[in-house]
């Protein structure tokens, strides 16, 4: 198994970090990006490789600056929210 870079570590933290933010659930952030929870799923856990430009798409989806995306934070432990 590939070892995953500490850059797709902390963007997959974040994804986790903003999604929560705004309180989506999994599914909620699935259907704002055009995606499905497997996709969102495989980002979350550092598993897809995040092109600069979907670091763009992420960031006007959760209405920040892309660099707030790269932002080293504290791991987010609890990952959940209740689905609508």
């Amino acid at each position: 198994m590939a070892t995953i870079n500490k850059t797709r570590k902390i963007l997959a933290n974040n994804i986790v970090y903003w999604r929560l933010q705004r309180k989506w659930s999994q599914e909620e952030f699935a259907y704002r990006l055009g995606s499905s929870t497997q996709y969102v799923s495989t980002m979350e856990n550092g598993k897809r490789n995040i092109s600069s430009d979907y670091i763009d798409h992420l960031a006007t989806i959760f209405k920040i600056e892309p660099h707030e995306l790269l932002i080293e934070r504290p791991i987010v432990k609890n990952r959940r929210i209740d689905g609508k």
